[in-house]
């Protein structure tokens, strides 16, 4: 009875976020922060390095080399006319309508963490590792001075597996599986044995960490300091790779959700598909972005739909994966299959 209260209670803050989802607020750009934004553009497009953008999967997280992703971006810009706001560049505060998105997210993110917290807890022993299977699409980006070429990859299933408490011990990938397996190392090179960081957590890292909101959030802030566009966005994006290919004790999950809660521009996208098709409901961080949709028309600075969603089943609120967007009609993302702890390189949950 408990739990078919809590289903229904659950149900309803679904149906009363979907009625009250912010408008996004759009605002124009003083003429000189135009001007600025051109100038800006044009150095960027000047001094671009020539060499490729490209996805890499580093111990099997998604991540964009840096090298030349500023030179990408102004590629894109010139061809769009759509310009990623610049680093430093703080908005006055949100309207009402973004004010009222972040306390949905708040309550959301409080039935998520709930949620997460009455999962059952496992015991892990170190010489264990982490399972997890899903299915993903992304796509990769060439960038020379020829120009750019994006492809995307086919829907496959991938599968890896993690050491429990140490990186330096070698991993498993099947990207794509069934297929050939690749042996990880994400700690050569450096000192071993190594628990991990913010971004390769181990089971023990994250079994580390503080449950206080509002001290892990410093913690994280501290750790990404001068990463990312901005604090609250590599905040947001740290904690997705805390839990999108990795697995923490329940009270760590939920307390990385209220985390999440915390940061400013957290928004709830009531009605998202996952790369399956499957219906759910979605957290996003609404970045801002610089844009002008056409020639002559001025630039405004509003909230940019296309960012990296996180979505949770509807009836339960447990993680299901993540979106980042549409690329030639697909969309890009990773669901979760199966997430286990099991005793050896390449085992298969439960006798699978």
């Amino acid at each position: 009875m408990n739990a078919n209260r809590r289903r229904g209670s659950d149900q309803r803050l679904i149906a009363e976020l979907a009625d009250s989802l912010p408008v996004p607020a759009e605002r124009d750009l003083p003429a000189g922060r135009q001007e600025t934004l051109k100038e800006h553009l044009m150095t960027e497009l000047r001094q671009a390095d020539h060499g490729e953008v490209h996805r890499r999967r580093a111990g099997g997280r998604q991540r964009l080399v840096a090298l030349t992703a500023t030179a990408a971006a102004a590629v894109v810009a010139a061809a769009a006319l759509t310009l990623t706001a610049l680093p430093g560049h703080h908005s006055p505060p949100g309207t009402g309508h973004h004010q009222a998105g972040q306390g949905t997210a708040t309550q959301l993110l409080g039935k998520i963490a709930a949620a997460a917290a009455r999962q059952p807890r496992a015991k892990v022993r170190d010489d264990q590792y982490m399972y997890i299977a899903s299915k993903d699409r992304w796509s990769s980006t060439t960038v020379t001075s020829g120009g750019q070429q994006t492809t995307v990859e086919p829907l496959h299933k991938r599968e890896i597996w993690l050491s429990v408490s140490d990186i330096c011990k070698p991993g498993l990938l099947k990207d794509p599986s069934p297929g050939p397996a690749t042996k990880l190392n994400d700690g050569a090179g450096g000192s071993c044995p190594n628990r991990g960081g913010w971004g390769y957590p181990t089971y023990r890292f994250l079994q580390s960490l503080p449950t206080n909101p509002h001290t892990l959030l410093n913690m994280i802030y501290a750790a990404t300091k001068g990463a990312g566009q901005s604090p609250d966005q590599e905040a947001f994006t740290t904690i997705g790779d805390m839990l999108r290919e990795a697995i923490a004790p329940p009270a760590i999950s939920a307390a990385l959700y209220r985390t999440a809660a915390l940061i400013p521009g957290v928004r709830v996208i009531p009605h998202v598909t996952d790369i399956l098709g499957h219906s759910g409901i979605g957290v996003q961080f609404a970045r801002r972005v610089i844009q002008s949709p056409a020639p002559g028309v001025p630039y405004r600075e509003t909230f940019d739909p296309n960012g990296p969603t996180w979505i949770f089943n509807p009836r339960t609120l447990l993680w299901v994966g993540e979106n980042d967007g549409s690329l030639y009609g697909k969309v890009m993302g990773s669901v979760v299959l199966k997430r286990a702890i099991v005793d050896h390189l390449g085992q298969l949950p439960g006798g699978e």
